[in-house]
């Protein structure tokens, strides 16, 4: 059990209720009670990731949750807030300043594996209201690298009264990749080759489990299997953070868009500073 959640919850509580913020919640009902889980949502506040803790409760209160989050908050240039974010409860730091590209994905599969949750802002940095930004590959890469559900929350502020709205779709996978291995037999296939159609097996199948405590269990299995195989044999972790493709991207970016209210328009590349080319595709 996250016990420095069940500690921090109550003032979450607290101030989520205050007129300034009256977080309200739909979807519920969505949320998976255990891991693994990869959590996906927009951004448009620094106030989303204590919303989005309140309102993943049933999964929050049994599992820890690792949000994806710039190595620059440790120095508090990012607010008070950020800073006890990532001292009290542990991020999976994203270096924009040349970092290892990778680390965000072993990391990731590391904390999946153990059954925990991953939350990624794919847009990579705060929008603009109702804006939907590019998402960067970063979650696209992690989803077809692990086979655990991806769960979609759309954050934003209600014009009716400014309050945050918390809105949480359901679980979903993505769609089995369309390129056809025509010739396969004919030709000479690389280790990676087979891994990825490997890993593409597990994910439709862990597409087809239960999502309970037994199925998210056979899930973790599967990710601790994907892990290890790529520690014991000639394969990068580079190779993980470059599965993604543009239509997954999209796919998971249309998720978050159809919980959205209307007025919501997606935005193509803005000018903006120091952007996550490492999660991008090539």
């Amino acid at each position: 059990m996250w016990f420095r959640y069940i500690l921090i919850r109550p003032i979450g509580v607290l101030v989520s209720s205050m007129k300034r913020f009256n977080l309200q919640i739909s979807g519920e009902e969505n949320v998976p009670p255990y891991g693994p889980v990869i959590v996906v949502s927009n951004h448009q506040s620094y106030t989303d990731p204590v919303a989005i803790a309140v309102a993943l409760r049933p999964l929050c209160r049994h599992r820890h949750m690792w949000p994806w989050a710039k190595a620059d908050i440790e120095t508090g240039t990012e607010g008070l807030l950020a800073w006890c974010l990532w001292k009290f409860f542990g991020v999976i730091p994203i270096n924009r300043e040349g970092g290892s590209p990778n680390e965000p994905i072993e990391l990731s599969l590391k904390y999946l594996r153990r059954g925990e949750a991953v939350l990624i802002y794919p847009e990579g940095s705060r929008s603009p209201k109702k804006k939907l930004r590019p998402f960067q590959y970063g979650v696209a890469n992690l989803a077809k690298a692990a086979p655990a559900p991806i769960l979609p929350v759309a954050t934003y502020a209600r014009d009716s009264d400014g309050g945050i709205q918390v809105i949480i779709g359901k679980p979903f996978f993505l769609p089995p990749k369309k390129m056809k291995y025509e010739l396969i037999e004919a030709i000479e296939e690389k280790v990676e080759d087979q891994f990825g159609r490997q890993i593409e097996t597990l994910r439709q199948w862990a597409s087809t489990l239960p999502q309970d405590k037994k199925g998210m269990k056979l899930m973790s299995k599967m990710i601790r299997l994907i892990n290890d195989f790529v520690t014991r044999q000639d394969i990068s972790f580079d190779y993980l953070y470059k599965m993604g493709e543009r239509e997954d991207n999209e796919y998971i970016r249309d998720k978050i868009f159809e919980l959205l209210p209307a007025g919501w328009e997606k935005v193509e590349n803005e000018n903006r500073a120091r952007p996550l080319s490492f999660l991008k595709k090539d």
